[in-house]
């Protein structure tokens, strides 16, 4: 009986955590990313909260603005929820727990500006997860972009 439960186990946590993969959902592009909540698991470019604040993606064309995309689609374990020509939202999620953390990038071309947001759906705190994505996405970003 206990090797039936082992066995039953085992094939739930391989396969039972899987989801089937969605086609992202074409949206209207927001107006704005949705503010950060007063819990510390959060980063966004328009958070009034220094805690919480990142500087926003400086991008000068559309090449860079879908180079960043690429670049966020091309972390470990993200699936595109939604999309639309100024916007993309992806799900991360982590490593071990397969825990959910929203990222949002919100481009407004006569700025040359992208905004961000990185939040964890469940918890208090992140230990600092989402900023740690979004400023190793700016590095790569950089790197990419960076004029020889």
């Amino acid at each position: 009986m206990r090797r039936l439960f082992l066995i039953t186990s085992t094939v739930a946590l391989l396969f039972g955590c899987a989801a089937p993969l969605q086609s992202p959902k074409q949206v209207d592009t927001p107006s704005a990313l949705s503010s950060c909540p007063s819990a510390p698991r959060c980063v966004s470019s328009l958070s009034e909260d220094l805690d919480a604040f990142t500087s926003p993606f400086k991008v000068t064309s559309a090449e860079q603005w879908q180079t960043l995309q690429s670049l966020l689609r091309s972390l470990p374990r993200t699936q595109v929820i939604a999309q639309s020509p100024h916007y993309l939202h992806v799900e991360v999620r982590s490593k071990i727990m397969r825990y959910r953390d929203d990222v949002e990038l919100l481009y407004t071309a006569d700025k040359n500006r992208v905004d961000v947001r990185s939040a964890s759906k469940i918890g208090y705190y992140d230990f600092g997860v989402n900023r740690e994505r979004i400023e190793t996405l700016r590095l790569r970003f950089l790197d990419a972009t960076a004029t020889p």
